[in-house]
């Protein structure tokens, strides 16, 4: 096989005849076999003797690896399994299985001359002779890495196809979530639609209700006062103590009312949007003052201490002062209301950027955390729940808020439980005159 050591036949040119005739048959298929084996490229095709020295080398072999026949022949096969393969002591466990078993199968890695790798597959047969002792190893290597490649290539372009097809299919069965997300928005959008329709019109209605109920009752309580204000006076004679008494009463109550319904009507002006502003500079301090000397007979009923902070008239706003004072006086009627005897009223002001802000802090009960939402809810009072009648409509607040929401500010409260409120009205600012505005 290939170039190997070739030993002189015995008793050559002895034989004559017959006999003569079947030996020389018999080498001559011997050496084409040979021939045959040495001249194969697409195996590699070898040899080697039971401790593993290479004994025969085609022309295959060098082709696969590289090596030529002069340089593996008496050399070691070791030189041609990968340095993990020699650890593992594969060259071995491959020679012992085809001693045991008659033939050795498998796939593996092997060396070439440039120590690049190759795939190959491997098969090696044990070699006996007619009395059943081990001559050798017969190899047959077949190099597959082309193979492998185009295997490879095959498997990540069938992992490719399979993740593309994966892709589409989550994407066709999210764009399914969306069609259906979309249908449910678009039904909640068209129900929100309907809801906001149905409340638009409950609240005209409610606030037609008010403003007619509003002027219905109007007119008794102009005519309780007016009759109460003749009996006063004595137009339809004198009254006794006990009956002025009465009648002053009768007058309280008449006023009460009357507030009331000009709380009604001006709530339900605000949500109706009829309400109408004039915007001008407001120097809170001066309307500060006006509330202050309007409200000072109830701060002095209830034994209160009023006082101005920091008030300038500097602080300027872009506001409409009535709807300010109107603001104002229902702070303070709250903080009057709900502040002990002996209690203290403060009034703050301040300018910042393009903001005025206003506060007025009491020392009263004060407001529980979980109720500073409510009190700016119509028809809810100041740490009392729903508005009881005797008590006021519990609409002050809400219209404050409202007023100055109108006006490009808001209303806000801070408060401490049995330490007291501190309301907070902050309106645009009237921002000073720069001085190119002068030239």
């Amino acid at each position: 096989m290939g170039r190997v050591s070739k030993k002189t036949a015995r008793n050559s040119g002895r034989h004559t005849g017959k006999t003569g005739t079947r030996h020389s048959d018999g080498r001559r298929a011997v050496e084409l076999l040979c021939m045959l084996v040495e001249h194969i490229t697409d195996l590699a095709i070898y040899a080697v003797d039971p401790r593993a020295t290479i004994l025969s080398w085609n022309a295959g072999a060098e082709h696969a690896t590289g090596f030529s026949a002069d340089e593996m022949i008496g050399g070691s096969i070791e030189r041609l399994y990968t340095p993990q393969d020699l650890a593992s002591n594969a060259p071995a466990r491959e020679f012992e299985q085809a001693m045991s078993a008659g033939r050795f199968e498998g796939d593996g890695w092997r060396m070439r001359k440039d120590h690049s790798h190759f795939w190959a597959r491997i098969v090696v047969t044990a070699l006996r002779n007619s009395k059943d002792v081990l001559e050798g190893f017969g190899i047959v290597v077949q190099d597959l890495t082309a193979q492998r490649e185009v295997e490879r290539q095959q498997y990540e372009h069938a992992l490719q196809l399979a993740a593309r097809d994966a892709a589409r299919l989550e994407a066709e069965e999210r764009a399914r979530e969306l069609a259906d997300l979309v249908h449910q928005i678009s039904a909640q959008a068209t129900e929100l639609e309907r809801r906001r329709l149905e409340a638009d019109s409950a609240s005209r209605a409610k606030a037609d209700f008010l403003a007619t109920m509003s002027h219905e009752l109007l007119t008794p309580l102009n005519a309780i006062g007016g009759y109460a204000s003749l009996l006063v006076m004595g137009l339809r004679g004198p009254l006794t103590a006990e009956q002025r008494a009465d009648v002053d009463r009768i007058r309280a109550s008449q006023l009460q009312l009357l507030g009331m319904i000009n709380d009604l009507l001006n709530f339900s002006r605000i949500e109706s949007g009829h309400l109408a502003f004039t915007v001008d500079d407001v120097v809170l301090s001066e309307v500060v003052r006006e509330v202050a000397e309007t409200m000072a007979p109830q701060v002095s009923a209830h034994r209160l201490i009023e006082e101005r902070i920091g008030c300038s008239d500097t602080v300027v706003a872009r506001a409409d002062r009535e709807k300010v004072e109107q603001i104002l006086v229902n702070l303070m009627s709250n903080a009057v209301k709900y502040t002990a005897p002996g209690g203290r009223l403060t009034w703050s002001c301040a300018a910042t950027g393009n903001r005025a802000r206003l506060t007025l802090r009491d020392t009263g009960q004060g407001i529980p955390p979980d109720r500073l939402a409510d009190i700016f809810e119509p028809f809810v009072q100041v740490g009392r729940g729903f508005a009881r009648p005797v008590e006021g409509a519990g609409l002050g607040l809400a219209i404050s808020r409202d007023l100055a929401r109108a006006m490009g500010g808001d209303l806000t409260v801070e408060s401490t439980p049995n330490a007291g409120s501190a309301f907070t009205l902050d309106l645009p600012r009237a921002l000073p005159p720069s001085p190119r505005d002068s030239l």
